[in-house]
């Protein structure tokens, strides 16, 4: 497993897929997670914790909720990846809202010795924004996006990065995957013992 995670994720591909986890991941999910982006004081504290705007710049009530949906819209492309049946239903109006919501978040191409980067054209919270497009921009490129996605237990449905050789992960970890497999095993039984009558 760290081979293929050696394989997939270096450098600039782990602080992008970290970058886009830890944002999919600042909602409330099954494991328990409280909102991380509930109002403007959490959108700032998120958003100035992962280090893409200083902590004076000022945040509206929309920018809080344009959070919200952003990171919906990429978690339900992540649940997509993963072949949740709900993912697909909802992805193409999750690809609709990112289509046009990248418009308002220009990136910059920064080309320098070591190669080229897209980089935010702009600063405070739209450039904030504008940084999680890049980080998906960077690993789309890469050719490592499906990789990013939402964890099928359905007590949990985290965000991770697949780091299979085959990119066919559908959990979390390992956690996760046992207590689907119990579930599973459970569901056969009952259905057994259901045909036997």
């Amino acid at each position: 497993m760290e081979q293929a995670h050696a394989d997939v994720c270096g450098g600039n591909v782990c602080r992008s897929s970290d970058l886009l986890l830890a944002f999919v991941n600042s909602g409330p999910h099954g494991s328990g997670q409280a909102e991380l982006l509930g109002d403007t004081e959490a959108l700032a504290a998120w958003m100035t914790g992962a280090g893409l705007m200083g902590d004076s710049e000022a945040i509206t009530g929309a920018d809080a909720v344009a959070g919200r949906e952003l990171r919906d819209a990429l978690a339900t492309v992540f649940r997509a990846h993963s072949d949740c049946p709900d993912g697909a239903m909802l992805l193409s109006d999750a690809e609709e809202y990112l289509r046009r919501t990248a418009e308002r978040y220009p990136l910059t191409l920064r080309i320098t010795a070591e190669g080229c980067d897209l980089a935010p054209s702009q600063t405070g919270i739209l450039g904030a924004f504008g940084a999680l497009f890049a980080a998906a921009a960077d690993l789309a490129s890469r050719g490592i996006w499906a990789r990013m996605k939402v964890c099928k237990n359905p007590t949990c449905h985290s965000g991770f990065f697949d780091k299979t050789r085959n990119s066919s992960g559908l959990y979390c970890g390992s956690a996760c995957s046992s207590q689907a497999a119990q579930r599973a095993y459970r569901s056969r039984l009952k259905s057994e013992k259901g045909l036997q009558r």
